[in-house]
């Protein structure tokens, strides 16, 4: 049986320039770094991992597109003009719908990466319930 996503590994071809994306420029935390690898999580997490690893390959296969990683943020009108002003990447402006607002930019190897501010906690828990009610 699953219990839980551990980490999320991306191959990548250049380890410094990726460093500086995921730390400098959205701010994840390093654990562990070595020459080929680094760890990050977020804030004062150290659950989900986000792995990157050297990708010693030849292979020019570009199968980025199908992977997209989502964060969730709450301020992301701030995050966004951040990222503009560092001249980050993007495959999708800035949108705001009824779900809440999103955009999504690209790391240095071509990753989609989902930034969201959902608009409302409509179906967040309750904090006593753990699960999901009937209809």
């Amino acid at each position: 049986m699953l219990n839980k996503i551990e980490g999320i590994t991306l191959l990548v071809s250049d380890i410094k320039r990726s460093i500086e994306f995921y730390r400098d420029i959205l701010g994840l935390r390093v654990n562990k770094e070595s020459e080929n690898k680094i760890e990050f999580s977020w804030k004062d997490s150290t659950n989900t991992k986000l792995i990157l690893e050297l990708d010693n390959s030849k292979s020019n296969q570009n199968n980025k597109n199908f992977v997209i990683i989502t964060f969730s943020v709450s301020d992301l009108n701030t995050i966004y003009n951040n990222l503009t002003e560092k001249k980050v990447n993007f495959h999708k402006k800035l949108s705001d719908d009824e779900s809440g607002k999103n955009t999504i930019i690209l790391d240095p190897d071509g990753y989609l990466i989902s930034l969201t501010e959902p608009t409302s906690d409509e179906f967040a828990q309750i904090p006593y319930y753990h699960g999901f009610a009937p209809a």
